[in-house]
């Protein structure tokens, strides 16, 4: 996920403030930690995914530096996602457990769930506070929208239990690095003809 709600979000700084590319951020560490995944299973099959892991949680806190340097900026999703991911790699990778990395997308994805429709419940619309800036809507759509989102979360989180313990661990690997991202962009394109319909684009 890490994810177009991180996109929109980037809209809402000064125009004369240079945007990092959201997709090479979210998605290079992952093509680190696959490459690396491969590469190690070759010769410690067994360890691969949990020094893969290690390679992971440095790989974002590199990328997440970079991003500073050469932007001066970093978003408060770009920081919070940074922070999981090298919460759970760094306990994958000291304890040697991989259940802490298989358990990631799961408790990451509910934690956004229950964010997204906690805050419609609550009149904080998550969504809303990060897209505002890119389109006017109704209310009452900004709460369909950000509850399409939190549906779609938590049937990440199942997703993903459902594939890491009926699957091995390679098709969790290159489920988790080719699958999840794809069914991002296809959900949020999805949601187009909702937010063209109902929503007013505001001009930059």
């Amino acid at each position: 996920m890490t994810d177009k709600l991180d996109t929109a979000s980037t809209h809402s700084t000064s125009e004369t403030t240079k945007k990092p590319n959201s997709f090479l951020f979210d998605f290079g560490p992952l093509l680190v930690f696959f490459i690396a995944f491969q590469i190690l299973k070759r010769t410690h099959p067994d360890e691969a995914m949990v020094y893969a892991a290690g390679i992971l949680g440095a790989t974002a806190l590199i990328t997440l530096a970079l991003s500073w340097l050469l932007y001066r900026h970093l978003s408060g999703m770009l920081i919070f996602t940074t922070a999981l991911v090298v919460f759970f790699a760094g306990l994958t990778f000291f304890s040697g457990n991989k259940i802490f990395l298989f358990m990631k997308p799961t408790i990451v994805n509910s934690m956004f769930g229950i964010a997204v429709i906690g805050g419609v419940l609550f009149k904080k619309n998550i969504v809303k506070l990060l897209m505002g800036s890119v389109f006017d809507m109704a209310e009452d759509k900004w709460a369909k929208l950000a509850i399409a989102w939190g549906l779609f979360f938590f049937a990440s989180a199942i997703l993903n239990e459902i594939i890491w313990r009926n699957f091995s661990e390679d098709f969790w690997v290159n489920f988790k690095v080719f699958g999840f991202m794809p069914l991002n962009i296809l959900f949020t394109l999805a949601l187009i003809p909702f937010i063209q319909k109902h929503g007013t684009f505001k001009s930059n």
